[in-house]
């Protein structure tokens, strides 16, 4: 298993290039069962889903009055937001070596994972939602009960017939950026949604930066998987860019400057 963990991009759409050329690398056999790991870029994560609700429209207008351009993910889930203060991971292995598992085991093994890092940063935290929280999931990564508690990290799968993912977002810190956005957008969109539970480790008391939590998770995933480190390539890359602007929403803005 090979370990990514590149540097933040710039610009959003190589992210959403980045992660789209792995999964697609991984799933051609191109490239073997990957951890990546990835700080984040600025912007609003939305679903398909999402995007046939009534106020869709309105919730790319409102996400990009706060400066977050809305890119359109392959995973299931509902919107989240990321910026500076936050980082992606992923597991993405071939269906061959992973069609066998079920849906709940995957999220386990994402679930397991994030603890796991967390003890590394003396972070206390469970699996969990929280009352009206983004994205919401019975294995979000949450500090403290169901009802006040706050999430920390979000998880969510894409599964096709020639590979699987499963990963998250997680919050280090800039929570309160990200439950500004969040609250317009998931306003817009009619959903339930409290801004006290977006979390962050700062929020926990914790003292991490964003790298030492990226340091964390790259430690978990050599112990647990073995996971090689490799460098990301020129292809790669090139692909990243060339391809990133396919996830941005139809209703963006941005779109027209890509």
């Amino acid at each position: 298993m090979e370990l990514l963990t590149p540097e933040r991009f710039d610009d959003p759409r190589t992210q959403y290039g980045y992660v789209g050329a792995v999964f697609d690398q991984v799933a051609s056999g191109e490239r073997p069962a990957t951890v990546s790991i990835l700080p984040s870029s600025r912007h609003v994560g939305m679903t398909r889903r999402d995007a046939r609700r009534p106020g869709f429209e309105q919730a790319v207008r409102e996400s990009e009055e706060e400066g977050y351009p809305v890119f359109l993910r392959g995973s299931g889930g509902g919107a989240t937001a990321a910026d500076s203060g936050t980082f992606g991971f992923s597991i993405v292995r071939p269906a061959a070596e992973d069609g066998a598992r079920s849906i709940g085991e995957r999220y386990d093994e994402a679930a397991d994972l994030v603890l796991a890092a967390f003890g590394r940063l003396g972070v206390r935290a469970e699996v969990g939602e929280v009352r009206a929280e983004f994205c919401p999931g019975d294995h979000s990564i949450r500090h403290g009960g169901p009802e006040d508690g706050m999430k920390l990290v979000g998880i969510a799968q894409r599964l096709t017939r020639r590979a699987t993912s499963v990963g998250g977002i997680v919050l280090v810190s800039g929570e309160e950026r990200l439950a500004r956005v969040l609250g317009r957008v998931y306003s817009a969109l009619e959903l339930p949604f409290r801004p006290e539970s977006v979390g962050s480790l700062h929020r926990t008391g914790s003292g991490a930066t964003t790298q030492e939590a990226v340091h964390a998770f790259a430690e978990e995933a050599r112990l647990r998987y073995g996971a090689v480190p490799a460098a990301l390539d020129k292809a790669t890359l090139d692909v990243a860019r060339s391809t990133g602007h396919r996830f941005l929403a139809p209703e963006s803005s941005v779109r027209g400057r890509a």
